[in-house]
């Protein structure tokens, strides 16, 4: 099925056919600036405003609108307005850490986005709400003169406008001065705002970035629709747009997330981000990415009944190193809250590899960041469909990867989602000791959820995608419609109460007595033992552990073996030498503690080859935890005391409307994913 993106209304085009656009008579009333012309004339003749003028005559905040006479047209430009567009942008730097190189925000400066056929600094009201076909801007330079559409180095409040043709690129304007920005930055294929930028009933389609190979992030390319401090996106549409380099994020959508602003929120509502794609070598995010603020921020992007669906981040040419990571959706830094959404059909194409602690390249669907650098604080589904989406190695081996939780400190479910594969290999071991509150890391599966699903179960495959008739893919089916909601099916018809209810989890914790003794791991283990009905366990997992710490050589140009060491150089060779050694700010990268992590990761493999009946992806998850201790001092050792507290996370309600504005059902079940159907 295919349908019109805009509606179209018949009885304007006699209308539109009669008039003779750019001699319309221009006005400008008592605060709106009126476009009445299609041209693209930075001085226009007196009576005339076109979109260029307006832009420049505009007060900061004073709406630029348009006649009716331009509705559904297109305003073609071929002026580059800024040469050198002045946005802020971050500076990175890098340092070594023991685990390696490791990088690091400077901070966010005024950097040259290069050229944009629209530049203003101040803020930006470009509203077509009055047209009912709305308008679509659209640069026409092509690969030969190449330009983002629109800077703007402020907030920007767009309605009903479609944004096509932008091509941003990053130049080399390096000059004898060392201290001088040497390339532009390819930000925003359409649109770069450094502000925030409020699209509603917007299109962003056919745009594209390009970046260079050098491994410089200043030479990336970011945001083939659109880059921008903060999104507020609603009702939009953001599909068939590129990027392309060697680190390249966000092929639809990069949200920075409120650099240099606190408790920040971006937002995408009603919306689909589809059909996009990324070619790079260090590649994230092929429809969203969300730096949350940037390194050390922990801004929030949330996503509610929206599609994110057949994205693609693939390699430009096959490479041993790199990462391709977040088909649909990638976060770097922050929070992430997706609820009643469809993220389907996304895939990772990329050469795959495993770096220390089993770090995998490749992850597809949903997926947070991974490394020693920094973590990720809560990833938090509801209500959503997650699921057929894949990971494509060199080679041709193919498999579902659905949500990968990356460097996370909890994820978090709001229930009732459907959900494929969840991969949790690399999610921040807990820590347990007293403050931290994270033995407990995996709030899953809550009410309703099921996990383990084929998409086409729960999704009508057949006749149940609505695609659009003008809007071609550059993510998966190049050059086919890209599609813009899906219709569920089965297990995910009629299963959200419309009453609300609460989700609640366990912060667990312990605390280990003045020159008492640490033997958690063992007990625990012996724990498990019990709860699953696994005899032996305890002992093989111990021995097996143990033969692993005699084996570690982390010096590979020194004779013999060299094991891991605690801070004061003793080595840690067995299971009691075992533990979390910090410091806060640090521990994931202390290669002290790489053994405690080791041995969470272990222990995942082991009981995950026991296939046990129940289990779910989570293996040892909220249910377990509740299971297995109580609060007070162990049996085993009352050197050890337990803190448990029950928390109520969310009060969750079903969302009012779905993707197309449909009311959502006030007495009954609601449907899972974006659209609700009638």
């Amino acid at each position: 099925m295919t349908v019109s993106v805009r509606v179209c209304y018949k009885f304007l085009t006699i209308i539109l056919a009669a008039m003779i656009i750019h001699g319309c008579a221009g006005r400008r009333d008592s605060w709106n600036v009126v476009v009445n012309s299609l041209e693209d004339w930075a001085n226009p003749p007196d009576g005339t405003v076109t979109l260029r003028s307006g832009l420049a005559t505009a007060q900061s905040g004073q709406a630029i609108t348009f006649h009716p006479a331009l509705d559904g047209q297109t305003i073609e430009l071929s002026i580059i307005g800024e040469e050198h567009s002045i946005l802020k942008g971050e500076v990175m730097g890098m340092r070594m850490e023991p685990s390696g190189p490791v990088s690091y925000l400077e901070g966010y400066f005024e950097r040259d986005y290069g050229k944009s056929a629209l530049y203003a600094n101040k803020n930006v009201i470009i509203d077509a709400s009055n047209l009912p076909s709305g308008i679509t801007i659209a640069w026409a330079g092509g690969d030969a003169e190449p330009a983002r559409v629109l800077a703007v180095y402020g907030d920007l409040t767009m309605k009903n406008v479609s944004i096509t043709g932008g091509l941003s690129v990053a130049e080399n304007i390096s000059t004898t001065d060392p201290d001088a920005q040497p390339w532009t930055l390819a930000r925003g294929g359409a649109v770069a705002v450094w502000g925030t930028a409020r699209l509603t009933d917007c299109i962003l389609y056919d745009n594209h970035c390009e970046g260079d190979f050098d491994t410089s992030r200043d030479r990336g390319a970011f945001g083939g629709g659109l880059y921008a401090n903060i999104v507020a996106m609603e009702d939009c549409f953001v599909s068939g747009n590129s990027i392309l380099g060697a680190g390249a994020a966000g092929g639809g959508v990069f949200s920075v997330g409120g650099a240099e602003r606190s408790n920040v929120h971006s937002t995408i509502t009603r919306s689909s981000i589809t059909g996009n794609k990324i070619s790079g070598i260090f590649a994230y995010g092929g429809g969203v990415y969300s730096d949350g603020g940037g390194i050390g921020n922990a801004g929030t992007l949330e996503l509610s009944n929206s599609t994110i669906a057949a994205n693609v981040v693939e390699y430009p040419m096959p490479v041993s190193f790199g990462y391709w990571r977040g088909g649909g959706i990638y976060m770097s830094n922050g929070s992430l809250r997706i609820q009643s959404c469809t993220v389907v059909e996304n895939q990772v194409h990329g050469v795959p590899r495993t770096d220390d602690l089993g770090k995998q390249n490749l992850a597809g669907g949903i997926a947070a960041t991974i490394g020693n650098a920094h973590a990720v604080e809560d990833m938090i589904i509801g209500h959503s469909v997650v699921a057929g989406n894949t990971v494509h190695e060199f080679g041709g081996n193919v498999y579902d990867h659905d949500i990968f939780t990356g460097s996370l400190f909890y994820f978090k479910s709001m229930g009732y989602n459907r959900i494929g594969h969840i991969d949790f290999s690399q999610i921040l071991v807990p820590v347990g000791e007293k403050g931290w509150r994270s033995l407990n890391r995996k709030f899953y599966p809550m009410a309703g959820d099921m996990d383990g699903v084929d998409v086409s179960e729960v999704l009508d495959l057949d006749s149940g995608i609505v695609r659009s008739e003008t809007i071609r893919s550059v993510g998966v089916n190049p050059g086919g419609p890209v599609p813009l909601f899906y219709n569920p099916q089965g297990s995910a018809l009629d299963r959200i109460p419309a009453q609300s209810y609460n989700i609640t989890g366990l912060y667990i914790d312990y605390d280990i007595a003045a020159n008492g003794t640490n033997d958690f791991l063992e007990i625990m283990l012996h724990r498990l033992e019990d709860y699953f009905s696994l005899p032996g366990f305890a002992a093989d997992f111990t021995a097996d552990f143990d033969a692993f710490l005699i084996s570690v050589d982390i010096d590979d140009q020194a004779a013999g073996n060299q094991p891991y060491t605690d801070p004061e150089g003793n080595p840690i060779l067995t299971l009691d030498d075992t533990q979390w050694f910090g410091p806060a700010a640090t521990w994931p990268k202390n290669l002290s503690n790489y053994p405690y992590i080791e041995f969470w990761h272990r222990l995942d493999h082991a009981l995950s080859a026991e296939s046990i009946p129940g289990i779910g992806a989570e293996l040892i998850g909220n249910n377990v935890w509740e299971a297995i201790f109580s609060s007070g001092p162990l049996v085993e050792n009352p050197d050890i005391r337990m803190q448990i507290s029950s928390n109520t996370f969310f009060r969750v309600y079903l969302q009012t409307v779905d993707q197309l504005n449909n009311p959502r059902p006030d007495y009954t079940f609601g449907d899972i994913g974006a659209i609700e159907v009638p």
